[in-house]
């Protein structure tokens, strides 16, 4: 069954000491499948509201990756007390970008739940931002 979760995503991210947040409600799927979660949803650009990146979101054994293919597109993996090198795809170029995660946390299942996380981006190991997110997931 397609599209059969609400999926609410809040994002915020603090740079020199001022916090910016976002928030996106759209509907999308869920799937559990040999203990690996699964959520996908459309993400519709403010700018060009025709224009949409599709977003994967999986947690496999604590590591959360991020997968967004579309205008701005990107891969980004989030595994607590870790640092990983991720591709991030702009209009102008591709460019790494590192990212320390200092927690996880998910409480969701075939039904619906949670995912929070934390981390820290950096630029040649420079950390430019914080962020944090707050996935909700719940049956329709």
């Amino acid at each position: 069954m397609k599209h059969s979760y609400q999926i609410t995503v809040i994002g915020k991210q603090t740079v020199d000491g001022e916090s910016d947040q976002i928030e996106v409600i759209t509907e999308g799927d869920l799937t559990v499948e040999n203990g690996i979660i699964t959520i996908t949803y459309p993400e519709y650009s403010e700018d060009t509201p025709t224009k949409t990146s599709d977003t994967a979101i999986k947690l496999d054994k604590g590591v959360l990756s991020i997968d967004r293919q579309g205008e701005m597109s990107s891969h980004l993996i989030l595994e607590q007390g870790k640092r990983h090198e991720c591709l991030y795809q702009t209009p102008m170029g591709q460019m790494f970008i590192g990212i320390f995660t200092d927690k996880i946390h998910a409480d969701i299942d075939t039904h619906g739940g949670e995912i929070t996380a934390a981390y820290q981006l950096d630029f040649n190991r420079v950390v430019v931002s914080y962020n944090e997110f707050f996935i909700s997931v719940k049956e329709k």
